[in-house]
This record gives structure tokens, sequence and C-alpha cells, in this order.
């Protein structure tokens, strides 16, 4: 157990009755909806008075029909009461947000949704962001990056900001079976800020790999198509394959049988699959941001930090494909003593600041 994070019953059942709300569906096996699932999953063994509350997956573009359904809940709860809100949820309320200033609001943020979009719509939730964020009652980041982006770039006070790093479950290990090929793994949802047309086409000119990618193929279907698209114009199905939605025990399999983690992902609340690499000691390669930084630290990491083709190329040629780097990268990730918390000590923490509100 952690320093810090008191573990008697009788403290966390102090928690006054609060709500938890969140768009879509909380089994999706995103980071965000894995954190979100760890707190409730914790306070519902624990005999916590929690309710969560499940909201279209429209957000953050709600429509008349969703806010109105929102709107009659809220009448139903108590003024002054602790409500917990999952940032895309949030973020798709601005235009209610008179109705949510008598309740004392937490905004669950994994980042700001304008690092999530881009163009006209990446504008319009920064300047609804930095209208409205300061009128929220409290925040609950995953990051430290994350905090500081609150404080210097929307002016929230460092009190009323709290970090909770997601808590990362221990993954099941397998024997590795060696190959002549290079296996590669990347995780997350196909959404243009994973970045996965930029990957695939970084490894169209390679080899000997396979590179496996698993997440909800279903979330932006015009981006999954056009990548899809590409693969077969390429010929490069039999190297590159799209698993979806897929198991832990399976995830984890995949895990033990990579040889490196790659990422793309232009921006990351913490990254959760990059942690569960550290965990199981595999070598990464991601791009450079302070809070992936953070996340993983430097030993068995290969960082990169621009988004050019052939640059990239040139870093998975030196460090994965060459056998010497290759096996110095790997002993020292075996090195890399960065700690993660467990679910249980990552709900502890969380509800103990709730319980403080």
């Amino acid at each position: 157990m952690l320093p810090g994070l008191p573990m008697s019953n009788k403290l966390i059942k102090k928690i006054k009755q609060i709500y938890f709300i969140y768009p879509g569906n909380i089994n999706a096996k995103t980071g965000g909806y894995i954190y979100e699932k760890n707190i409730i999953n914790y306070s519902r063994k624990k005999n916590i008075n929690i309710k969560s509350i499940s909201l279209s997956s429209n957000y953050p573009f709600p429509n008349k029909q969703d806010l109105n359904y929102f709107l009659k809940f809220l009448k139903k709860i108590p003024i002054q009461s602790i409500i917990i809100i999952d940032g895309l949820a949030l973020e798709g309320m601005f235009e209610i947000f008179n109705e949510l200033k008598k309740f004392k609001i937490i905004g669950l943020i994994h980042h700001p949704l304008s690092l999530e979009f881009k163009g006209n719509i990446s504008k319009r939730f920064l300047k609804l962001e930095k209208k409205y964020f300061n009128l929220i009652f409290k925040f609950i980041v995953t990051s430290n990056e994350t905090k500081s982006l609150l404080i210097n770039n929307f002016k929230i006070t460092n009190h009323k900001i709290s970090v909770v790093e997601p808590g990362i479950s221990r993954i099941k290990k397998y024997k590795y079976i060696k190959k002549n090929k290079l296996n590669f793994l990347t995780c997350g949802s196909v959404i243009d800020r994973k970045n996965y047309l930029f990957l695939i086409k970084v490894f169209k000119d390679f080899n000997t790999f396979s590179l496996n990618i698993v997440g909800d193929t279903s979330r932006d279907i015009k981006y999954y198509t056009l990548i899809k698209n590409y693969i077969k114009k390429n010929k490069l199905s039999k190297k590159i394959k799209f698993l979806g939605k897929i198991s832990d025990s399976k995830l984890a399999k995949l895990y033990s049988q990579t040889d490196f983690y790659i990422s793309v992902s232009k921006y990351e609340g913490f990254g959760m699959s990059l942690a569960n690499s550290l965990i199981v000691k595999k070598p990464i390669i991601t791009f450079y941001t302070k809070t992936i930084h953070q996340t993983l630290k430097r030993k068995g990491i290969v960082y990169f930090d621009k988004f050019n083709i052939k640059y990239l190329q040139k870093i998975i040629q030196k460090n994965c494909f060459n056998k010497s780097n290759f096996e110095i990268i790997k002993k020292n990730v075996k090195k890399n003593n960065r700690y993660f918390l467990t679910p249980e000590e990552s709900a502890i923490k969380f509800l103990n600041i709730v319980k403080n509100a």
C-alpha cells in the first residue's frame, strides 16, 4: 500500500451521496472509461453511496433531446450535491451551464477537448473552456501536466485541481515465442488523434514485421475506411491488422508476444496502454509530450518529436531492426522502475478527494 492512501472502510464510508455522470458505454475499452469504471466498481464493492448515470453517446455534441434528458434528471438531485462529470459530457453542457452552478461540480478531465479535435471545433471548445472552466467547483485530472495546463492556459487556481493517476491492472504474462519478424502493437480507438494513417505510412516500406492495432473501429467510420483503403491499395493486409475490441486475456497474450509497443498519438491524458507495456517490460517508441514523459520516464523508451515519415522510419530502423540496439533497449526497459497505482489505490485516492470536496 502507498503512504497517504488510507484503506479503512470506516473512513471511506463517510462520503455523502454523490453522482457520477458519464456519456456512452462505461464498458468501452478506452483509458477514460476504464478509469471511471474502476472507481464505480470500487464504490459498489465497498458499499459507498454513489449513483452512476449514463448519458447519450452523442456527447460532447448532444442534441436538444440529450440535454433535456439531463436537465430532467438534474431536477431530482438535491441542491449542493456533489456531481462528478466526465469531461466528454461536461464540455457538451456549456449551453446549460447556468443550471449546474447550484451544485458542487467536479470535472473529471483527461485532457481538454480543444486538444482532442482540430480546426474550428478545437477553437470553439477552447473559447468555451476559457469562459466556463473557472466556474467549475473542482477538477480531478489524470496527470501533473494536465494540471499545469489548466493553471497556465485557463487560469484555474492550484487548490481547485487534484491529480489522481489511473490505476493500472497488472496483466498476465505469457511466455514469449520468438519469431523471424518483429511484432509491433498499438492500442486505442481509431480516431484522428491516434494518428494511425501516419503510422501505417511509416511502416509501408518495412518488410519483416507485423503490426497489431487494438481498439474500437466504430467511432470514426470515415477515418477507419480511409485507413483500410490505404492498407488495401498498398497490399499491407497481411502485415497490418485491426483487431477491434478484444478480451483482456487476448490483449495480455498480444503484449506478451510484442517486441515493441508504438504510439504516434498526438496527445494523451495519461497513456494507460503505454503504462501496460512498461509494466510487462516491453520497449516503447512514442511521440514525446511532457505528459507521456511523466508517465513513462526514460529507460527503455524511444521518443520522437515530429510527425515526419522518413524521420520516424530512421528511428525505427535504428532502434528496432538493429539487433544490438534492440537488445540494449530491452535491457534498459527492465531497469525502468516507474511505479503505477493499482486500480484500488487509484479509486481510494479519488474517493478521498471527493469526500473532502
